[in-house]
């Protein structure tokens, strides 16, 4: 597939932060919802990240990089301005015709 028919990371951020807030209610410990919704709007983030090579155990087939992208959600730690408070972690299709989403739920 050519590069240029996948979805943007910023489009992938979009959905799957659209995505996140659909299913965190339902997969997050309570306080951690109220957590993340006191917090989201002074230290939030959904950022893509380099895909970590973990994800082929989690989803049972190799992961190609350039068809996937990883994107994390949480809390940026204001001191050092890196996002170490992460509630989910989601691998998401770039290629249009091939939707697909897993994620890796914080747990405590």
């Amino acid at each position: 597939m050519e590069t240029s028919n996948l979805i943007s990371y910023d489009d992938v951020i979009d959905a799957a932060y659209d995505i996140f807030l659909e299913m965190a209610s339902e997969s997050l410990e309570p306080v951690d919802v109220i957590l993340f919704t006191a917090q989201f709007d002074d230290r939030g983030a959904a950022e893509a990240v380099e895909t970590r090579d973990d994800w082929s155990s989690h989803v049972g087939f190799d992961v190609d990089k350039e068809l996937y992208a990883e994107v994390r959600i949480g809390l940026v730690n204001e001191e050092n301005d890196q996002l170490d408070d992460v509630f989910a972690r989601m691998l998401i299709s770039r290629d249009p015709d091939h939707k697909f989403c897993h994620i890796l739920w914080k747990r405590d």
